[in-house]
């Protein structure tokens, strides 16, 4: 499924968020978006998964979503969101259990998605036995079980150490190639959007618009763990933009 965002701009009361993005998302791509801080990258995650609506232009979704979809857009928070109650299996079964599903079909899809993120073994844990990067893990497990068209993935790495997000990076990566999802993921990390990104998006401070859209060409299995050139480019855009960004939130 593609999504087509024209012209969309967000107000809260007296103060513009976003003014008129203009933003394609392709089918099959991960479209990452960086910007200063209070930019608005958030709040336009929100309009494109629907928890919130444009004050003006649109949202379009184009295509039909796959075989199986029980939920077309899906988040993947960066604090997990586990019920603590409940073990790994069960947080997955969560997001079927509204569905009409038979047992031997609900169980299958859990197990395909334990497998897929390597969380079989942890199947009967419960989150306060897990490290941050597997219940990021489970978080993910649950977004994928539901079959999505689009994830929305708002900062999911941000709260995990250095060596924790290079390994799920590298996952996210891995489960791209053999399943080529389509994406929008903010993150603060450039060399994160680098290496995962089919295109960056580089919005400005508040009012968030889209400064510049950087295409990367090169095959996501086939990138460097660093790529200093580009990363270079994305903070020459970005540099001055978030010192103002900066200062604007310290006086309020």
């Amino acid at each position: 499924m593609e999504l087509v965002l024209k012209k969309v701009s967000k107000t809260y009361g007296d103060l513009l968020v976003l003014n008129e993005i203009n933003l394609n998302i392709n089918e099959g791509q991960i479209v990452c978006i960086v910007g200063p801080s209070g930019c608005g990258k958030s709040t336009l995650l929100r309009l494109i998964g629907g928890l919130e609506s444009p004050d003006t232009g649109s949202i379009e979704a184009r295509g039909t979503p796959p075989p199986g979809c029980l939920n077309p857009l899906t988040y993947i928070f960066q604090d997990f969101s586990l019920l603590p109650w409940r073990t790994v299996e069960e947080n997955i079964s969560l997001v079927l259990e509204d569905h009409s599903l038979s047992a031997i079909n609900r169980n299958e899809i859990i197990e395909s998605v334990l497998q897929r993120t390597k969380l079989t073994e942890f199947s009967d844990r419960w989150p306060r036995e897990l490290s941050g990067g597997m219940k990021q893990r489970v978080g993910i497990a649950r977004a994928l079980a539901v079959n999505p068209s689009v994830l929305l993935m708002d900062e999911p790495l941000s709260a995990l150490d250095s060596q924790t997000s290079e390994i799920l990076l590298n996952d996210l990566i891995e489960l791209w190639k053999k399943q080529n999802f389509t994406s929008v993921y903010i993150t603060h990390n450039l060399s994160e959007a680098i290496r995962i990104g089919h295109k960056v998006v580089v919005m400005s401070r508040r009012p968030g618009e889209i400064r510049e859209i950087v295409n990367i060409d090169t095959d996501i299995a086939d990138r460097k763990i660093r790529n200093i050139e580009l990363e270079e480019h994305l903070w020459n855009l970005l540099k001055d933009e978030a010192i103002a960004a900066e200062r604007e939130l310290e006086n309020g």
